[in-house]
């Protein structure tokens, strides 16, 4: 089976969030969807660890399930995102920015690697009951989930072959070398990672962590409000993918603006207002302007495509990073 829809995606990115009580009406009403199978023991609930320390817990992160009508030899697994449940610990799983190799040797963040791991005995076992569904594997997850969703989808590239990633204002959840592995083994059209340009999360963490795909920047779609909560909560996603294919969403983003323009902006004296995101894509696009303008193809990273899919934040932390010093 091919990639889902955006809408059938972002309903089950965000419906997948109900399992977390773990209780089996619950369950049940989630698995009533025509996508999934109806026969007895086709789904997998996925229970993960998450926090550190003190503030520790472990509940329901996610679901693995066989396909059904249509979809009878595809598997589906998705992950709930950050809740504020047991005091808050999937906000320390988010805070958790160190960097630690994933279970094929990868550099990922720790918080989010901890909670896939702590899931991945049952995921594999998973996928051994149902070796017979030889499709597609869709892989999904919003937010933290998403993250994890990304790692997994990496995970299982070593075990099969058709693996379909779709995230929704997702965090990076690894460096530059875990984000080239995970787009040439699954392949960058079979990753779909879709953000709003106001949603902060996305952005962050800053460079060296970054995203896969590393060749394009995904699909931007264009939100209304500045920086905001708002912007990353999924069922505002849900509303941005509507009915849309995933050939139109690619035309939702904003066009990148043209070196001429580029220049003529920042040569202008015109009074800018930090309160429109508008403001922040033409800071984002004149700082990749003049960095390639300053330091050219010396540096691999900051080439093209991969530059104009990193943040403005990615951008000053690379800059910091490196130790550039930029003159007038």
């Amino acid at each position: 089976m091919g990639a889902i829809t955006p809408e059938i995606a972002a309903n089950l990115a965000n419906d997948v969030y109900l399992i977390q009580s773990g209780l089996a009406s619950v369950i049940e009403d989630f698995l009533d969807r025509p996508e999934f199978s109806k026969k007895s023991g086709s789904a997998q609930h996925l229970k993960a660890k998450v926090g550190f320390r003190i503030i520790n817990a472990e509940d329901g992160f996610g679901i693995c399930v066989r396909g059904g009508t249509g979809y009878e030899n595809d598997l589906f697994i998705m992950f709930r995102g950050t809740t504020t449940k047991n005091y808050g610990a999937d906000i320390i799983s988010d805070a958790r920015f160190g960097v630690e190799k994933s279970d094929t040797g990868l550099p990922v963040h720790i918080g989010f690697n901890h909670a896939f791991s702590s899931m991945m005995p049952a995921i594999d076992e998973f996928i051994k009951m149902n070796a017979d569904a030889i499709g597609t594997v869709h892989v999904i997850g919003h937010s933290l989930g998403g993250a994890v969703a990304a790692i997994a989808a990496e995970w299982l590239s070593e075990k099969r072959n058709n693996i379909k990633l779709y995230t929704f204002g997702c965090p990076k959840p690894g460096l530059e070398f875990f984000a080239d592995k995970l787009t040439t083994k699954v392949g960058a059209d079979n990753i779909h990672r879709v953000y709003h340009s106001t949603d902060v999360v996305p952005m962050v963490p800053v460079y060296p962590f970054t995203h896969s795909p590393t060749t394009h920047c995904g699909y931007q779609l264009p939100s209304s409000s500045f920086i905001s909560f708002a912007a990353h909560k999924m069922v505002n996603y849900q509303k941005s993918v509507g009915t849309s294919t995933w050939e139109e969403l690619k035309n939702k983003g904003e066009k990148t603006a043209d070196a001429n323009s580029i220049e003529h902006w920042l040569k202008s004296d015109k009074p800018i207002n930090p309160a429109d995101p508008k403001t922040w894509e033409w800071i984002n696009a004149g700082l990749t302007w003049v960095l390639r303008k300053v330091i050219g193809g010396a540096d691999v990273y900051m080439q093209a495509p991969i530059m104009s899919s990193i943040s403005l934040a990615d951008k000053i932390a690379w800059i910091l990073h490196k130790g550039i010093d930029l003159s007038i």
